[in-house]
């Protein structure tokens, strides 16, 4: 890759699908792949950024991304076949790892991130719908 458009596309194509795009005020662009969210990735003129998606709740009403970094390559600066082999393996791992945090609902079978489940077994809909639990 040796221009940004060559980037973006490349990332945006190894991404899960939906992918979202924004335009930070620096600049930079920031990447979400998956429904829900999986992973995020920073592009900016020299370098990539990976992270893997992540909530806290700093409330039980306000949950905050704050998305764990998995790592950056700066891309001007090495060769590009190395820099398009460690952004996908940057990605894979992010998505791997976020993957991993999914839980299945004892109730509905459903795989649901970490966010979306009442404890270890039951899903916040169902625990809602079922279990009569208010949120």
């Amino acid at each position: 890759m040796h221009n940004i458009e060559e980037w973006l596309a490349f990332i945006t194509a190894h991404l899960p699908r939906p992918v979202s795009q924004e335009i930070a005020l620096d600049g930079s662009t920031y990447l979400s792949g998956g429904d829900p969210c999986e992973v995020i990735v920073r592009l900016t003129r020299s370098s990539v950024t990976v992270w893997e998606y992540a909530v806290s709740w700093n409330t039980p009403d306000s949950p905050t991304v704050q998305p764990i970094r998995v790592g950056s390559v700066v891309w001007r600066r090495i060769q590009n076949a190395s820099a398009v082999s460690a952004v996908h393996a940057l990605i894979e791992a992010a998505r791997e790892s976020r993957l991993r945090t999914f839980a299945v609902c004892s109730h509905c079978q459903r795989r649901q991130p970490p966010e979306l489940m009442h404890d270890d077994d039951v899903c916040e809909s169902c625990a809602q719908r079922d279990l009569g639990i208010v949120s």
